[in-house]
């Protein structure tokens, strides 16, 4: 018998349902997904322009910005200080905008592989084509769950996240009743 949640026993009853140790039945729903390079590059972008500090370093940069053209402007700043600050702005700005993201999804093998989701009332139940791991992870486990254009975030904390993109759903119907009990359980 798997455990899920600790002290909590499943059997398997039919194909979509388990029954657990107070003989409830519990509904399992089952997605197949594989992850798209650039849907996921876009999710990491996503995520990154979300963080506090990288809206501080953003709005700073911004800031920095303005005030070396009207420098430049009032003659205040020279020729290379301008180029070189523009430079370095343009720099910082691929990297996160492109190396950061491509970084993580290179060295990432979950992007790489095929993965296989259940999901229920208990908890979520992840498995890969490449490993016979199962990873099991009560809903409690995760601290937020938010619903961008092409993915589901489930956060385990400020940097943590696990993907589930809305393409995995097969109808709307299912993609809007797993955004409720994800929502319900993590919030």
């Amino acid at each position: 018998m798997r455990q899920l949640v600790p002290g909590m026993k499943w059997k398997a009853r039919f194909p979509f349902q388990l029954l657990n140790n107070k003989n409830v039945c519990l509904a399992i729903m089952h997605l197949e997904f594989s992850y798209n390079k650039e849907e996921v590059l876009h999710a990491l972008r996503y995520h990154f322009l979300q963080r506090g500090e990288i809206k501080v370093f953003k709005n700073t940069l911004f800031i920095l910005l303005v005030f070396t053209l009207c420098g430049y402007a009032y003659q205040l700043v020279t020729v290379g200080a301008l180029v070189g600050i523009l430079g370095m702005s343009v720099v910082i700005g691929l990297v996160f905008w492109y190396m950061l993201p491509v970084s993580i999804y290179n060295n990432a093998a979950t992007f790489q592989d095929d993965i296989r989701l259940n999901y229920s009332e208990e908890g979520i139940v992840i498995t890969t084509r490449n490993s016979d791991v199962e990873k099991e992870l009560s809903w409690h486990v995760f601290t937020q769950v938010v619903k961008a254009k092409n993915f589901f975030f489930l956060y385990k904390g400020k940097k943590d996240f696990f993907l589930v993109p809305t393409s995995a759903f097969k109808t709307e119907l299912e993609q809007r009743e797993f955004e409720r009990l994800a929502k319900n359980k993590i919030s």
